[in-house]
């Protein structure tokens, strides 16, 4: 798809699949570049106003319908995701282990085999999810599948059909993540991305919380029932749950602006959307060609964006690891900690995940993006150095495993960014966001193995060291890219006033002719 601008008619269209369609016409533009100018003092008042006042009716209504559909349909998605994925930890602290006879570094491997799939369909999902035929029903039947394999769970009898199962797991999720922030990110402006990436994150720190839940009452009251143990029966119903909510993905969903109109918008409301993005800067697809690849590796964003979110996504491991130091606390420290517990005492840290996630990314809309960053990453590093000393209070064990929720706050800013100062190439944005998952879960499916082996849980001497350094990585990375970016802006700003003195000097030696 290729965008032609017409001086003389002061119109623009866009050739999409061989057609040719003009996103001006009656339709009135957006009126979000008309926002008011906040002080720093008095922007925290406007934290939560998600249909600002400046905006006009229709482009009010055009935004709930996004939020209605597409922001929930992704949240719902990604909470399904999320709920599997605990829910094998869940799993195996409740009986799997010793049913199954697991032991060693199997549980480590359970990821590793998850994320190998993963990794491997990661740049093909995302290539196939930014095809605006396709977009549209690739995510909901991915969906669909990922479901019914659910259920599949439930009859897992050995750690080698764990692993075949989370194989096939990781590939049919591989355009969740990724494609849900680039689907959004191509329908929400940049001054709207942010508040939205953060509530849709927060459907994965939901999905721990509720599958802690749901293992302790499977447990306590499914444990048995038709012969079968209460972890097993969690996936059953997890799998019920799932199965629906992805079957309305197909009413729900919209692809890309460029998709064929959604059913729930009108036509009027869908050249709105197409062209307030337009106007944002935000370019649609375009064919695919090899000089995709030139355009993705002769930048600093790719290399930056790969770097920062793999050292992030490393370092994000002993988030979810609570449980596992509650379970040796429960038999060798002298606390009697029962499985349910087990199950449900981490879940503060999701709930810790929820309120930092949401103020975070609304602080983003209001004060830079460095200020958010900075106390993100200082908190979780105050964690992970008290975990590294680890000989301390058990209130401070408490306060720094709960603190870790602060990492949750990470991906709905980094993402989303990237996805902003690439706004200009949706192939390039595309291809660069699922190579950050791919490099990411690349390095993370060994990560586990090699630096926090199960042998040495619950206190990893050289886990969290290591720790120290990835979560100041990421730190300096973002700091990098945002000096980078308002220098590639400068220049732009500079490029323009130039392009800009030179038509002035045109128009004015055509005049001196002229007269």
């Amino acid at each position: 798809m290729a965008s032609t601008n017409n001086p003389a008619a002061h119109t623009t269209t866009t050739v999409v699949n061989g057609s040719t369609e003009n996103l001006n016409g009656p339709v009135p533009g957006s009126s979000a570049n008309e926002a008011p100018i906040r002080s720093y003092k008095t922007a925290w008042m406007y934290l939560f106003d998600w249909y600002p006042s400046h905006y006009s009716t229709q482009e009010k209504k055009m935004l709930r319908k996004l939020d209605a559909f597409l922001l929930t349909f992704c949240s719902i998605a990604f909470f399904l995701k999320w709920l599997d994925s605990s829910n094998i930890n869940n799993a195996y602290v409740s009986g799997m282990k010793e049913d199954l006879k697991l032991n060693g570094n199997q549980y480590s491997l359970f990821g590793t085999f998850y994320n190998v799939g993963y990794l491997i369909c990661q740049i093909p999902s995302m290539m196939i999810l930014s095809r605006p035929k396709l977009a549209p029903y690739f995510l909901p039947t991915m969906e669909v599948l990922w479901s019914i394999l659910t259920f599949a769970q439930s009859r897992l009898d050995s750690a080698q059909t764990i692993y075949g199962t989370r194989f096939l797991l990781g590939v049919l999720e591989t355009p969740v993540a990724s494609g849900s922030l680039y689907i959004m990110s191509s329908w929400y402006r940049p001054e709207e991305l942010f508040k939205r990436a953060g509530v849709w994150y927060i459907s994965n720190n939901l999905a721990v919380m509720f599958g802690g839940y749901l293992q302790a009452a499977a447990y306590t009251n499914l444990d048995g029932v038709g012969g079968m143990q209460g972890w097993r029966w969690l996936f059953i119903i997890d799998g019920c749950i799932s199965l629906p909510l992805a079957i309305a993905g197909y009413f729900m969903f919209p692809g890309l602006p460029a998709s064929k109109k959604p059913w729930w918008l009108t036509e009027e409301q869908h050249l709105l959307a197409r062209r307030r993005m337009r106007d944002a800067g935000v370019q649609e697809s375009k064919n695919l060609s090899w000089k995709l690849i030139k355009r993705v590796f002769s930048t600093w964003h790719f290399y930056l964006a790969v770097l920062c979110y793999t050292f992030f996504l490393s370092s994000s491991y002993p988030t979810g690891q609570m449980a596992l130091w509650l379970k040796y606390e429960a038999a060798h420290g002298g606390h009697k900690w029962t499985v349910p517990q087990i199950n449900t005492i981490p879940t503060a840290v999701s709930a810790v995940s929820v309120v930092v996630t949401i103020l975070a990314t609304s602080l983003c809309m209001v004060y830079p993006l460095w200020t958010v960053m900075t106390v993100v990453q200082g908190c979780t590093l105050f964690s992970i150095v008290v975990l590294l000393v680890w000989n301390v209070p058990i209130g401070l064990h408490f306060t720094a495993y709960f603190m870790l929720g602060f990492t949750a706050a990470v991906t709905p800013i980094l993402i989303p960014w990237v996805n902003i100062i690439m706004k200009d190439d949706a192939e390039a944005r595309a291809f660069t966001t699922g190579a950050m998952l791919t490099v990411g879960w690349g390095i993370y499916s060994f990560y586990p193995i090699a630096v926090f082996p199960v042998l040495e849980a619950p206190r990893w001497k050289k886990g969290y060291a290591v720790e120290v350094v990835f979560v100041s990585m990421v730190y300096i990375l973002f700091m990098l890219g945002q000096y980078l970016q308002r220098r590639d802006d400068k220049k732009a700003a500079a490029n323009v006033m130039v392009v800009d003195e030179e038509k002035l000097g045109d128009e004015s030696t055509h005049k001196e002719i002229k007269s």
